[in-house]
């Protein structure tokens, strides 16, 4: 079994039928425990052992033990010639040394500083002194300037940022050539417009790029489009109207009150255009509009 499992992990071993007082499963045990193999299967007929993943050959074994063997004695060689120079140097340092060893002392060490040391004066000491507390002020110092041009940076930063918010809340200027409504026109298109069932809901993100857009893709397929909105006051809705007007470039017709809310009716007017960009991008996208909606409330 090791020969073969030198070429295979498997060894596969097949039982001689019609012997008399053979057990399959004592075979099995007795091989496991003289192997060291693992038992992966056990029939009638076969027998299959793999020899696991530590298995070794002989030849392998053999060296490792070698090797082994070649250390330990090395290691042995080693402790017997550190024993001999540890006896050596111990007879050595008795047989030199007659006297006391001052070394470490506190003999050695005045003698030392009577010798090569001199003690510092009043006026040495009040120097040091001095430039320690220059050399603490000095370090506060540039401790301090660090901080402030960080803060300096930081606010320039948050200019920046607040510039270009301020660049996407500035409003669309007012075309010039504004299309009128009479006085009929805008009473039939009132009462068609607070019949309509679709309609658009202004929500707490207030006017934004996908409301205008929302508002010109209903324009494709009717001429007018409803607004509900819901806000503290009427002046707000009316705020909120002028800014729809503006930045759709539409007609606002009227802003009435109904049980949902306020409905705002917006016309997209006769020579109705539709822009290549239906999203404008002075206004806020969906999530800075949140956000503003958020520090309002």
């Amino acid at each position: 079994m090791v020969k073969l499992w030198e070429r295979s992990a498997i060894a596969k071993i097949a039982i001689k039928r019609g012997v008399h007082n053979t057990c399959n499963e004592r075979m099995a045990e007795e091989l496991k425990r003289l192997t060291g193999g693992t038992l992966v299967s056990r029939n009638k007929d076969f027998i299959v052992f793999y020899r696991g993943n530590d298995f070794l050959p002989p030849n392998v074994t053999r060296t490792l033990n070698e090797a082994q063997d070649l250390s330990i004695n090395h290691q042995e060689d080693e402790d017997s010639a550190r024993e001999k120079a540890s006896t050596f140097i111990d007879l050595t340092i008795k047989n030199t040394v007659k006297g006391p060893l001052i070394a470490g002392t506190l003999a050695e060490t005045l003698a030392a500083t009577s010798r090569w040391g001199t003690e510092p004066s009043a006026e040495e000491i009040e120097k040091m002194r001095r430039d320690a507390a220059v050399a603490r002020h000095s370090s506060l110092v540039r401790l301090l300037e660090k901080k402030l041009s960080l803060a300096n940076s930081k606010i320039k930063k948050a200019e920046k940022a607040l510039a270009k918010v301020q660049e996407y809340l500035l409003p669309s200027q007012l075309p010039t050539d504004l299309e009128t409504l009479t006085d009929e026109e805008r009473f039939s298109l009132r009462k068609i417009g607070l019949s309509m069932k679709p309609f658009l809901e202004l929500g707490r993100r207030g006017v934004f790029d996908g409301t205008i857009e929302n508002m010109h893709l209903h324009w494709k397929y009717r001429e007018l489009v409803k607004i509900m909105v819901e806000r503290k006051s009427f002046a707000q809705v009316k705020h909120v109207a002028i800014s729809l007007e503006s930045e759709s470039g539409g007609v606002l017709v009227s802003v009435d009150k109904t049980t949902k809310g306020c409905a705002i009716l917006v016309y997209r007017g006769k020579n109705y255009e539709r822009p290549g960009a239906i999203r404008p991008k002075n206004l806020l996208t969906r999530r800075k509009a949140l956000a503003r909606g958020y520090e309002d409330y």
